[in-house]
């Protein structure tokens, strides 16, 4: 065949309690009718085994045909999917064949059917990721976050996936990685617009066990088509260029990064993909076994109260130049009395300049009142701590 129309179909192979050698069933069924396309690794769930195979079409008709592969690896038409479907709900004995989603029987099964999927586990990485925020895009769930540094920037791994939209735009860009099974996604959330929720981000997923149904002759029509297949699973837009464009300065780097992105790859290939990007590779490595560094710490957090006085105390911890003054809660006596003095006295200036400048006439007076207060009622606070500290630490020497 020399057609250069094709489409593809999901088949999902869905087999009630555990199946172990699900993958290999299906890749077995689908391999036996010399079929075109892909076949993932099993994913567990709470009460069954879903296996995921990408299948090449001849058209995209609604009972399309689907290719067959010769031994000469030419491609010829195979059977149509309705008929072909049904046979291998047979042969692999599935309790459940879903054709792009719909069940091909009846109707189709929910989770409260299947269970829910695997426990995912995630890291996030950044040059300039904050643990406090991290924090709060835990929001009040129960949640232990390890946090380490690298010279590339902070990692986290939480115990529970955190809502990553909310993470703020001096945050960005981070890398976000996730497993859950044998699957791997790698996602790089850019900078996104202001007042907005959602940015855009690169995207790369890396099944650990996928493999071909069949492997066609080298520069075979079957291998040109899978190759074509391959690119549109990939799905790779003018968007995705463009946003490549702009994380990855040095135009090498930038077309070895677009080349990764358009074919499959594997650990190795997802590892340099991270680093084209800025990241350091071994992020990748934590999700497949590597230990993670015994110097972390460990962030607790759950309830509004330890989940805000968990975020207060990373944002005392990453607090740098004035803003320490913020929080000087555990300085020692003698730099309260002595921050609190200041704090003070630059309020009696502040106060002069608000009162008599003309620059301020359009803050109206409560406001100034207000600041005011809070600006005295800062110092005051940490200039009595600071004395209170004192006296204390005296009686007890």
């Amino acid at each position: 065949m020399d057609s250069t129309e094709f489409n593809y179909l999901n088949l999902e192979f869905i087999f009630m309690g555990d199946k172990p050698d699900a993958a290999e069933v299906v890749r077995t069924a689908l391999a036996d009718r010399r079929l075109l396309g892909f076949v993932g690794g099993a994913v567990e769930r709470e009460n069954s085994t879903e296996v995921l195979a990408e299948v090449a079409t001849v058209s995209e008709a609604r009972d399309a045909v689907l290719y067959r592969i010769d031994a000469k690896g030419k491609l010829r038409e195979g059977s149509r999917v309705t008929k072909l479907v049904h046979e291998l709900k047979n042969s692999t004995e599935a309790d459940y064949v879903l054709v792009d989603g719909d069940e091909i029987d009846g109707p189709t099964p929910d989770d409260d059917i299947l269970g829910d999927l695997g426990a995912t586990n995630e890291l996030l990485h950044g040059a300039t990721l904050k643990a406090s925020e991290l924090v709060l895009a835990a929001g009040f769930d129960d949640n232990q976050i390890s946090v380490w540094n690298t010279d590339s920037g902070l990692m986290a791994m939480p115990t529970q996936p955190v809502f990553s939209p909310g993470i703020a735009r001096s945050n960005r860009p981070f890398l976000s990685l996730a497993r859950t099974g044998n699957v791997i996604t790698a996602t790089v959330e850019a900078k996104r617009p202001r007042r907005e929720l959602y940015g855009p981000s690169l995207m790369m997923v890396l099944d650990l066990e996928r493999q071909v149904i069949l492997e066609p002759e080298t520069d075979s029509p079957a291998e040109q088509r899978l190759r074509e297949l391959d690119a549109l699973l990939l799905g790779i837009d003018e968007q995705t260029v463009q946003l490549l464009d702009e994380l990855v300065s040095d135009p090498l780097a930038r077309d070895e990064a677009l080349g990764l992105l358009q074919r499959p790859v594997d650990l190795a290939g997802m590892k340099r993909f991270v680093a084209l990007l800025g990241f350091d590779p071994r992020s990748v490595d934590y999700l497949t076994g590597r230990p993670i560094p015994e110097d972390r710490r460990v962030i607790s957090t759950g309830g509004p109260f330890r989940s805000l006085r968990a975020a207060l105390s990373e944002q005392e911890r990453e607090a740098t130049g004035l803003k320490r003054v913020l929080f000087r809660a555990g300085w020692n006596p003698q730099a309260l009395i002595g921050s609190g003095a200041l704090v003070l006295a630059s309020g009696l200036g502040v106060h002069a300049v608000l009162a008599k400048s003309e620059k301020f006439a359009w803050l109206p007076k409560p406001a100034r009142q207000l600041l005011m207060l809070a600006w005295y009622a800062d110092g005051a606070f940490y200039l009595g701590k600071g004395i209170v500290d004192a006296a204390k630490a005296k009686r007890d020497f």
